[in-house]
């Protein structure tokens, strides 16, 4: 699941940065997708969920849904499903230190 939410995230931010400076300065989802993946180096070394996944998913995650917007970021409504997969992938014994349930995806 992180590869594709990675994947969308970078296939954007190739997308924009092609565009001349008018169109880059107008489109804000190039911050709101990097700010996404920003650790993924960290959460892509291990195979198996741990604190770090959590925190991802109570902060970044969190962040995305609550401050990005499909008028931020077109890829919006297909990252939050990419969340709500991960909050799903959490192990049972771990629930109990996520913070929120995950995006209410439409």
């Amino acid at each position: 699941m992180y590869l594709d939410i990675l994947q969308g995230s970078l296939l954007q931010i190739r997308s924009v940065s092609t565009h001349g400076a008018f169109f880059k300065a107008r489109d804000r989802s190039v911050y709101y997708e990097s700010q996404l993946i920003h650790e993924f180096y960290l959460l892509l070394k291990y195979d198996d969920f741990n604190d770090l996944d959590i925190c991802f998913l109570n902060k970044n995650a969190r962040w995305y849904y609550e401050d990005c917007s499909e008028k931020k970021s077109f890829l919006y409504e297909h990252q939050l499903k990419r969340i709500s997969s991960l909050f799903s992938l959490v192990p049972e014994e771990m629930n109990n230190k996520l913070e929120w349930h995950g995006p209410e995806v439409k």
